[in-house]
């Protein structure tokens, strides 16, 4: 089986062939390290289920579940909704320093860079819409906080907001792997 098959429903959920493809080539080129590491290498800030080899992956599926709840609450959100989902499916994809197997603290800064030969999948300013969802998703805790972007982007506010919600929610330790179910 090929690793994007692990993702196959989340895939699924893209509407759109351009981003669900573009979703599906930067997952097989993602790095080995998030294919077998654990969502948290401290094992601090996730759930158990998140733990342990492949656990990154299961968190990403995670908050792809998350998200799509979420996406159900605030319909106004809706029309981004591909550009949501692939954003979470990317967002931890470089979480992993292959040196230190650690947590490289500006993840959410490299896969504009690893997956940039597949941006001409995307419809123009699509892959930046993408990638900006990516380096936005720790909120206040990573590198690029939308919030206290100059100029402020308001447009890209409820979007971002979704992101680091569906990830935060996924993270904390009380979820079980039922979310997966």
């Amino acid at each position: 089986m090929a690793r994007v098959e692990l993702f196959t429903e989340e895939l699924a959920a893209i509407a759109d062939p351009s981003y669900r493809a573009f979703a599906a080539a930067c997952l097989e080129f993602a790095p080995q390290e998030f294919w077998t590491a654990p969502a948290s290498s401290s094992r601090k800030y996730h759930p158990e289920f998140a733990h342990g080899e492949g656990g990154l992956v299961r968190h990403t599926k995670a908050a792809v579940r998350v998200a799509l709840d979420l996406l159900r609450a605030f319909p106004e959100l809706e029309p981004e909704r591909d550009v949501i989902i692939t954003a979470i499916l990317l967002h931890d994809t470089c979480k992993v320093d292959p040196d230190t197997g650690r947590t490289d603290p500006d993840h959410p800064l490299l896969p504009g860079k690893r997956y940039e030969r597949f941006a001409g999948m995307l419809p123009p300013g699509g892959y930046e819409e993408v990638m900006a969802l990516v380096e936005t998703h720790m909120g206040i805790w990573g590198p690029v906080d939308v919030w206290k972007m100059s100029p402020p982007l308001p447009e890209r506010m409820g979007a971002a907001l979704l992101v680091h919600l569906a990830d935060y929610v996924a993270s904390r330790e009380w979820v079980s792997e039922k979310i997966l179910a």
